[in-house]
């Protein structure tokens, strides 16, 4: 699993989303939209299941990476990483902390 690395800080999170609440983008294959360059995303989930699909670019269409995140887990992305995420249940409750290099 991929880390976060250690001069790295919380820096803020989503909203606890659902599959109705979350926004519909974050379905979508997308770069993280106003995130700056090196902030790593972690997707935690509460309850359900969410499956994260990862691209070489935004044209590639098999994913590179798959990555099923069940509740009571997080998953760490790659910044700057053409992705989306399916949510594998019904019930599934998410949210994504974003982290970034400490500032000296």
């Amino acid at each position: 699993m991929l880390q976060i690395p250690q001069n790295h800080i919380h820096t803020r999170s989503t909203p606890f989303w659902n599959k109705e609440t979350a926004p519909a983008g974050i379905f979508e294959r997308h770069l993280d939209k106003g995130t700056r360059p090196g902030v790593y995303p972690r997707l935690s989930v509460m309850q359900g299941a969410v499956k994260y699909l990862g691209y070489a670019d935004e044209y590639c269409s098999e994913p590179e990476e798959i990555m099923v995140i069940n509740a009571g887990e997080f998953g760490v992305f790659p910044p700057e990483k053409w992705h989306n995420i399916e949510v594998m249940t019904d019930d599934t409750y998410f949210n994504i902390d974003f982290l970034s290099r400490r500032k000296c």
